[in-house]
């Protein structure tokens, strides 16, 4: 029920859903929203002045990736973007809270990985900490609400660099730079606050990067119109980003190819199921069922095995997921249809010279 009335609500704030009810009910989180506002904007005013302080970390370089909107904006793919910087030349520790995961909830953070891969499935630690380790497994990868101790496990663990995923709320821990990941699609999280919007923090804060990455751009218009949107906000240098399909691959981890043309279940739990849709049609696949559950949700087998039932009378040859999905699942399922996942990676499409720029910076703290 919980699960059921939080999408109820995000379809209402987002305007899917009209009539008297949701009108109301936008007018109920009005208030809700100021008050975010007002915590927010006080929380950062403490630190701004310094009346709450930051741990610093006894490692060289610590950069931190966030957002001002929440949910969707691509985080995850910089993050992995940005370890593939650093992860061949130093010591690499990457922290995640791992939102809604059993670790997220204990007191202590759980080393996911020191430097062999994950010792723990991503439904104890996480999809997005799982995919971390998997990914780079010479890395250390920490995961824990409490950041502090976190880097300081890092730091004791001898990390070169940390990568802080989702954390420019996390003030608590000092950060050498920051990166902020802006959705081109809904920059400004419809303008309100949570929970009547998508704003996590003041559109000014904007002036705290860095670097802003414009993630999701179409095209060069559109990244120079975003771009003078934020510029009366910020100074930080901006880049253009978006996602392309790198591989698709079976269970078993075997390269599938192209599946152009083919009639596809898709399935996924991401804050942004239309933007993978898009993916997949961009790479010419047909679409015929879709199965969409919320950001980091658990994918149960048998809604799986009734979701496959449902995408093969629709035509379906195949149902495919993304990479966060996949680590969710078990290597072996028995399915009327095979599974497939993608792989993505963000491309530099705008900015190169601005990115660039940027990591030369970041190398030159930690030498």
């Amino acid at each position: 029920m919980i699960k059921k009335l939080e999408i109820y609500i995000k379809d209402i704030v987002r305007g899917k859903k009209r009539g008297i009810v949701p009108a109301l009910i936008k007018g109920l989180l009005l208030p809700l929203s100021w008050i975010y506002c007002l915590i927010a904007a006080g929380r950062n005013w403490l630190y701004d002045q310094g009346w709450m302080r930051h741990y610093v970390p006894p490692v060289p370089l610590v950069i931190s990736i966030g957002n001002i909107v929440a949910g969707g904006t691509g985080k995850t793919p910089v993050t992995l973007l940005l370890a593939g910087a650093f992860y061949e030349r130093f010591t690499l520790a990457i922290l995640s809270r791992g939102y809604r995961s059993k670790a997220e909830k204990l007191d202590m953070p759980v080393l996911l990985s020191e430097g062999q891969g994950p010792m723990f499935p991503a439904s104890y630690c996480g999809d997005e900490p799982y995919l971390f380790a998997q990914r780079f497994p010479k890395s250390f990868v920490i995961v824990g609400g409490d950041r502090k101790k976190a880097a300081f496990l890092a730091a004791k663990a001898g990390a070169q660099v940390i990568l802080l995923d989702d954390a420019l709320q996390h003030r608590r821990l000092a950060r050498d730079l920051d990166i902020i990941v802006v959705d081109v699609g809904d920059p400004f999280g419809l303008g309100y606050f949570l929970p009547r919007g998508f704003l996590r923090e003041d559109i000014r804060s904007l002036a705290r990067a860095h670097l802003i990455i414009l993630n999701h751009i179409t095209d060069s218009e559109q990244f120079k119109a975003v771009k003078n949107q934020l510029k009366s906000y910020t100074i930080a240098p901006m880049v253009g980003t978006q996602g392309r399909v790198t591989r698709i691959r079976d269970l078993k981890g075997q390269d599938i190819g192209s599946l152009k043309g083919q009639p596809v279940g898709m399935f996924c739990a991401i804050a942004h199921p239309e933007y993978f849709k898009r993916t997949l049609e961009r790479e010419g696949m047909t679409v015929v069922a879709d199965y969409c559950l919320p950001d980091h949700d658990e994918i149960k087998e048998k809604e799986l095995e009734n979701f496959a039932l449902k995408s093969q009378k629709q035509g379906a040859a195949w149902i495919i997921c993304t990479e966060k999905d996949r680590v969710k699942l078990k290597d072996q399922l028995n399915l009327v249809l095979p599974i497939a996942w993608i792989q993505i990676e963000l491309a530099i499409v705008e900015g190169q010279e601005e990115w660039q720029a940027f990591l030369s910076k970041a190398e030159a703290k930690i030498s």
